[in-house]
């Protein structure tokens, strides 16, 4: 915006210069780009070729000349900028769908990676209650063995009593 800004303030001041300074208008010599109507139609006054001095517009020509290169100039900017806006948006667009599609992957991965844990749980917590029944029925093997242990040896001690009793009596 400055630099159409700059481009208006510099044509208008030249165009001050070439129409003249008492017709540039009481702006402090700007131009003034607005048209007034100072008579109407019914009081039109003849103007005659000879009242009509003949005018450099070549200036002015330059002026439009160097306001168009000026304005060329600034599409191309704007196309570029414009350009250089839209691949800079289709990297960020690229980007996100790629981070999008490396979180969804990382999401599987980690289901995956919960599943096979909590398999290997479910298998770890089976083997587990396994070897408790295990333990349990061992130990219930090993209650049942020494009672029958403890019933032999009454029966061996009833059987058979001691050789230093058998003596004595």
């Amino acid at each position: 915006m400055s630099d159409i800004k700059r481009f208006s303030d510099d044509a208008c001041s030249r165009l001050a210069d070439l129409i003249g300074p008492d017709r540039a208008g009481a702006s402090g010599g700007r131009f003034d780009a607005s048209l007034r109507v100072v008579a109407s139609v019914d009081e039109r006054t003849p103007v005659s070729d000879s009242d009509v001095e003949p005018q450099d517009w070549s200036g002015l020509v330059d002026l439009v000349h160097g306001a168009a290169r000026r304005l060329r100039r600034i599409e191309v900017g704007a196309r570029d900028q414009d350009r250089s806006l839209g691949e800079a948006l289709q990297r960020a667009q690229d980007g996100i769908v790629a981070a999008d599609l490396r979180a969804q992957q990382a999401e599987t991965l980690a289901d995956e990676v919960r599943h096979r844990a909590e398999a290997r749980v479910a298998a770890a917590e089976a083997r587990v209650a396994a070897a408790e029944a295990r333990a349990r029925g061992a130990e219930d093997r090993a209650r049942h063995a020494e009672s029958w242990l403890m019933r032999v040896q009454a029966t061996i001690l009833s059987e058979f009593p001691e050789p230093n009793a058998q003596v004595a009596a």
